[in-house]
């Protein structure tokens, strides 16, 4: 899981569209390109949840709150800071390989992308298993991590491992005689920029961050 910092101003687009239709059901496929368009770039084109690359083909927006069901609250849809980009690529799989939104649907999560102090709770083993250090009676994140977003599905496991794989290659092709701290800094202030598209970034920030 990534942090998703939402801008204090309002995309302009936003604004056009709640101008013009009173909740998310009403809006034709173009206007929610327009809002999509907007989320991936401000997410470095990656899924909220699992860190996966996402384009306009293979995401969907989801509503952190949900807007059906009994967590469901309608005069959220089109609340900016209510809406992220997600992937959609496990729509149609068995229950056990779906993630993110489509394992989410209209559950209540307690973990909050856009908050710091909840991400500074996430840790990760080598094998890209993700946990979360806080659990509080009902609110554990654990559970929201494993159960409802499915984060540590197979496939996810697999990827994440991969993508550490390839940052090694990467480095070690760049590197000095030695690893020093200079050179792991440099590539965890790259992976952590904003504008940076690189699939899993989170859990590659942290690995580098224990060779430190």
């Amino acid at each position: 899981m990534i942090r998703i910092v939402k801008k204090q101003r309002v995309p302009t687009i936003f604004g056009k569209i709640k101008s013009r239709r009173s909740d998310y059901d009403e809006l034709v496929s173009s206007e929610k390109d327009e809002l999509k368009q907007v989320l991936l770039e401000e997410q470095g084109y990656k899924c909220a949840y699992c860190m996966s690359n996402i384009s306009m083909s293979n995401s969907t927006i989801e509503h952190y709150i949900p807007r059906n069901g009994t967590n469901g609250d309608m005069s959220l849809s089109l609340d900016y800071r209510n809406l992220f980009a997600v992937c959609d690529t496990t729509r149609g799989c068995p229950e056990e390989e779906q993630t993110c939104d489509v394992k989410k649907g209209d559950k209540l999560l307690h973990i909050d992308p856009r908050l710091q102090e909840h991400i500074d709770t996430i840790y990760y083993d080598r094998s890209g298993y993700i946990r979360s250090s806080f659990s509080a009676g009902a609110e554990n994140f654990d559970d929201d991590l494993n159960q409802i977003l499915n984060l540590n599905s197979r496939q996810l496991l697999n990827n994440r491992v991969s993508a550490w794989k390839t940052l090694m290659r990467l480095m070690n092709q760049k590197k000095d005689k030695t690893w020093k701290p200079e050179f792991i800094h440099k590539y965890i202030d790259k992976l952590s920029g904003s504008d940076d598209r690189t699939a899993y970034s989170g859990f590659l920030v942290y690995l580098l961050k224990q060779r430190v």
